[in-house]
């Protein structure tokens, strides 16, 4: 592949609903583009963009892939990115380094879950739709068209309406240039518009010029005066339109056919990466203030690692997008984040799992590095006299958590080295060992996401797991007062052991710590040199409670008097007796348990509002607000006990088909009612 320019490269991240055809759209540009002599399936396995075993397994993409293809003297970086919700950290990364989306749409449903969110999360980029599968005998491209106008108003700006026969589409209309075109192979023909489909194209050809229109006062004013636009206007009205994000052109086809309209649309209205010349916020290292750049050839060389890749056998990889100058083998570059220096010796363009060596990537293009020592995803690497750090992915932060299980002795060891690996290469994971509960927790956005981490632990670290439950850290504390005095004595030959003390045990109610010690003790009945020795066996014994032995939060033990010995008495003999005088107190304080709570934060749409008001209720929660966002979704504020929401990943998905998003933070401990104590116990 020959070098391009920023010019002339262009990277489109592909999105979509789950099977809603993005891979197989493609793997037909991808041959349509001559890269491939013959469409891989995704059934046996063979696309370029789903590749790993696991994605050949299940038979859906599950990481980001990039396919690079030349296409009218220009280069496209398609980025495939998986529908599926719980690898949204794959998208995240895809569209902080696209300057453009096409948004894969299935003809025959209404506007799916997968769709809102690619056009939400892509809100901020130049768009096409793509409405794929006109040979699906339940399509309905007109009100597939309607439902887009809809929900996403006057800027949606169809280009065709299809020509179908016998639920085949054999041809378009391209409706901007009011153009007939059948197929013949791989290539279209002039046809004429069929008389009988006038009356389904001018709706459409009114739909472009309403959104023509929109884009500037002239256009306006003569789509007022029912003035006709140009084909030349047209043109330029509808590149304007999608690189200022009013407008979003619609095209449609299959996952075969239709596809040189789409190639040529995305070369036509969607801008190169040298077009966004004002598009990079970058922080100087050295003063620390922000500036806004493009993708400059003309500066010093700069990348920014945006995935990286974890392989057994070739190592780690690391795809990057340059973003200032030209990046060239035998270049040592700085990696600002480590302060490390990484030599570039061999430099590649990946296409799928296909690594093709090159000499040399400029500003805006995507290329990969393998094995560098120190440098992860979102670092950058910039020269000593050009030290600039680029703004990092903000990634999906991980709430789903199960306990990680090794199967056999075996793996016991290789556990955590193995998910070391994998926390390099997915950014929406976390690891961390959980000593109260003696679990090692792993963390994701959802089940499919962790399902798929203990997938890739055996596949490629032979390493075998399985998923528990996590075990929630209960605390405990009392609710009654009361006074006890206990005394402690040993002889055993010699010195003996003595020392005896009487203690107010009295709830505090404050969660926040977990003992107040204070002295009352008149007379020296016991020793100020004894008062340390008596807070050690305090703090001995509210380690562990007594209903389910966890530790102790909310109480105040003020020591009111005691007894010693001028010669057996000992810090030991009163810490002991601390501990003793506390486990006697316990059984006339009324223990209780408590739970941890959490603020849990819900955003969805307005019509899953009373659904999760009634979720949260059910749950033993409380809504504390609701309120109503810019974007058009609704903020859901609750609190509620933290082992009621172990699985809220997946009962939100359910509830909102996939929609809704949260997070939540720890809020401190309530008493347990008697009643759900043992319930929840064995829980």
């Amino acid at each position: 592949m020959k070098l391009y320019h920023s010019n002339n490269i262009g990277n489109v991240a592909v999105l979509g609903h789950l099977a809603s055809g993005k891979t197989s759209v493609i793997e037909a540009m991808a041959k349509r583009a001559g890269i491939t002599s013959q469409l891989g399936n995704i059934q046996s396995g063979t696309t370029l963009s789903d590749y790993d075993e696991d994605e050949i397994k299940r038979q859906t993409s599950i990481n980001l892939s990039v396919i690079p293809l030349e296409w009218d003297s220009c280069k496209i970086n398609l980025l495939d990115t998986p529908g599926n919700f719980d690898y949204v950290g794959e998208v995240e990364a895809a569209l902080h380094v696209a300057e453009s989306a096409v948004i894969v749409v299935p003809s025959y449903k209404d506007i799916s879950i997968g769709t809102k969110q690619a056009m939400f999360k892509a809100k901020d980029k130049a768009k096409i739709i793509y409405i794929n599968g006109l040979d699906n005998p339940d399509a309905d491209y007109k009100e597939k068209l309607n439902q887009l106008k809809k929900a996403y108003g006057k800027g949606i700006a169809p280009i065709q309406v299809p020509i179908m026969d016998n639920q085949k589409m054999i041809g378009y209309v391209n409706v901007a240039k009011m153009e007939g075109r059948i197929f013949k192979g791989e290539h279209t023909e002039p046809f004429p518009i069929p008389e009988e489909m006038m009356e389904e194209v001018m709706p459409v050809k009114e739909m472009i010029d309403e959104a023509v229109a929109n884009t500037n006062d002239d256009l306006l004013e003569k789509y007022l005066n029912e003035e006709p636009f140009t084909k030349e206007e047209i043109s330029w009205a509808l590149r304007q339109g999608v690189m200022n994000q009013t407008l979003i052109p619609v095209l449609c086809g299959t996952s075969q056919i239709g596809i040189q309209i789409l190639l040529n649309s995305m070369v036509a209205f969607f801008p190169a990466a040298g077009d966004t010349c004002n598009s990079i916020i970058v922080e100087n290292i050295d003063t620390h203030e922000e500036d806004i750049i493009g993708f400059n050839e003309s500066l010093p060389p700069s990348l920014f690692i945006f995935k990286t890749i974890v392989d057994p056998f070739v190592g780690r990889e690391s795809l990057f997008k340059v973003c200032t100058g030209h990046i060239q083998i035998g270049m040592s570059l700085l990696n600002v984040d480590k302060n490390e220096v990484e030599k570039v010796n061999k430099l590649y363009i990946k296409r799928g799992k296909e690594l093709i060596e090159v000499d040399e990537l400029c500003a805006g293009d995507i290329g990969c590095m393998t094995k560098l020592s120190h440098s992860l995803t979102n670092d950058t690497l910039c020269t000593l006299d050009y030290r600039m750090k680029y703004q990092p992915i903000h990634f999906s932060k991980p709430y789903y958590g199960k306990a990680v299980k090794p199967i056999g002795k075996a793996n016991e060891e290789k556990i955590a080295s193995g998910i070391a690996r994998l926390l390099e290469e997915d950014p929406t994971l976390k690891f961390e060992s959980n000593h109260e509960t003696k679990q090692q927790c792993l963390y994701g956005i959802g089940d499919i996401h962790l399902e798929s981490i203990v997938s890739k632990l055996k596949s490629k670290f032979k390493i075998d797991v399985k998923l528990e439950d996590m075990k929630v850290s209960y605390r405990e504390s009392i609710r009654k007062s009361y006074t006890q005095r206990t005394k402690f004595k040993k002889q055993s030959g010699g010195h003996g052991q003595y020392g005896e003390v009487e203690i107010l045990f009295e709830p505090t109610k404050d969660y926040n710590q977990s003992y107040v010690f204070k002295e009352k003790v008149f007379g020296g009945a016991v020793p100020k040199a004894y008062f340390p020795a008596v807070e050690k066996g305090l703090i001995e014994s509210v380690k562990e409670g007594v209903i389910g032995h966890y530790p102790v939060l909310g109480i105040q033990a003020t020591l009111l008097d005691g007894s010693y010995h001028s010669v057996d008495s000992s810090e030991q003999a009163f810490k002991t007796a601390t501990m003793m005088c506390f486990k006697d107190a316990m059984k006339h304080l009324e223990p209780c348990l408590l739970e941890p709570y959490v603020i849990l934060n819900i955003y969805i749409d307005e019509e899953y509002l009373g659904d999760l008001m009634s979720y949260v209720n059910k749950k033993r929660g409380k809504v504390l607000e609701t309120d109503s966002l810019d974007d058009g979704l609704m903020k859901l504020v609750c609190r509620i006990p933290q082992v009621e929401i172990l699985e809220f990943a997946i009962d939100l998905r359910s509830m909102t088909q996939g929609q809704g998003i949260y997070n939540y933070h720890f809020d401190g401990y309530e008493i347990v009612n008697d009643d759900l104590v043992e319930r929840l116990l064995k829980k």
